[in-house]
């Protein structure tokens, strides 16, 4: 490790031989990837800090740091929104302080990060506040029927702008001419004359569509870049830029500093490290930004109710990492006893998590 990288130096230091190619796919130990975000999501909903501690562990020592934070934007978009609508801010100041620690000295690879007491910390604190925020009625994808919704003789229905000027502010000379009428009707849903929400997530999801058929054609539906998208230059010309264009001229007509704050922190978290496919996944972000412009935004919700639960959790937070030393490949070990139980580890660690009181008793 870097000497000059801060680590914990209790019994809780993982020192594991592995290297990052051999958690592909898996967790710390050696739990499917994707079976440990969901249940981070749903001990997350069901307000288990403890075990949403755990599932972040098990994430972070196998250096799935952008798998943790992908779950976070999911779970905030989908189901906090403006149930805590100031968390954003939250998030994207943490991102910051996660993203320097990342850029100091010199690393081999992310693993050396999970015994930085800061990040321990760090992410102990976001889970926790992630927990204890108000949730609202989740948002649900919209579907899109490709074989009627790309039929304009069949789309009529939905063409409800009165005029072609909603979109015409945010679009530029080289956007693409086939996405006017459904950047105008998203335009039309998000403004004054009209706030609905469901319909402009619509044409949100209408948009993501046709550009996955353009490029699936190998003709990829491409925009001027824009000066405010600061992602790497060959992401720049997605389509996607052109509807947070839209979004940030219609909260400028909104006239809210407190909006706009809440709107800029959104698109710094649905730019970190973009890429097309961050589309589909951070569409909850899209749909959060939405609801700013068309639903009413609280503006007096604390962004944590119970501080002295927060600093229990990240105090203690090296106790779940002493627990996962169990786990550890290490030099000695031979992995002779892994066929002797008939339970699997997935199975075993779940009904010891049902029996541990959770953190948020303190």
């Amino acid at each position: 490790m870097d000497d000059d990288m801060p680590s914990v130096s209790d019994n809780s230091e993982i020192n594991d031989m592995r290297l990052p190619k051999e958690f592909r796919g898996v967790t710390f130990s050696e739990y499917k990837k994707i079976l440990v975000r969901n249940e981070l999501v749903r001990a997350m909903l069901n307000n288990k800090i403890e075990p949403a501690c755990y599932w972040t562990v098990e994430l972070i020592c196998a250096g799935h740091f952008m798998d943790v934070w992908e779950t976070i934007l999911f779970f905030v978009g989908k189901y906090i929104h403006i149930g805590n609508p100031k968390i954003v801010i939250y998030l994207e100041k943490r991102y910051e302080v996660f993203r320097s620690i990342l850029n100091q000295g010199e690393m081999i690879n992310e693993l050396q990060l999970r015994n930085h007491p800061t990040i321990r910390k760090l992410f102990a604190e976001l889970v926790s506040v992630l927990v204890m925020s108000s949730k609202k009625n989740s948002f649900e994808a919209i579907k899109i029927n490709r074989q009627e919704e790309y039929d304009i003789t069949q789309m009529t229905e939905r063409l409800l702008a009165p005029s072609v000027k909603y979109a015409s502010d945010s679009f530029m000379n080289d956007d693409p001419n086939e996405l006017y009428i459904a950047l105008n009707e998203f335009a039309y849903n998000i403004s004054s004359d009209r706030l609905n929400m469901r319909n402009a997530c619509y044409w949100v999801e209408w948009i993501l569509d046709f550009d996955l058929i353009c490029r699936k054609k190998k003709q990829p539906c491409c925009c001027e870049p824009r000066d405010f998208v600061k992602v790497e230059s060959k992401y720049r010309i997605d389509c996607i830029w052109i509807l947070w264009d839209i979004l940030f001229s219609y909260c400028e007509k909104k006239d809210s500093t407190y909006i706009t704050r809440l709107l800029q922190s959104l698109f710094q978290l649905f730019c970190i490290k973009y890429t097309t496919a961050s589309c589909k996944r951070r569409r909850f972000l899209l749909y959060f930004a939405i609801s700013l412009l068309t639903e009413h935004v609280p503006n007096n919700i604390e962004l944590v109710t119970n501080k002295t639960i927060v600093s229990n959790v990240t105090n203690n937070i090296n106790r779940v990492y002493k627990q996962l030393r169990e786990n550890e490949h290490v030099p000695t070990t031979d992995y002779l006893f892994a066929n002797l139980e008939k339970e699997t580890q997935f199975e075993n660690t779940m009904r010891k998590l049902q029996l541990v009181q959770t953190l948020d008793t303190v």
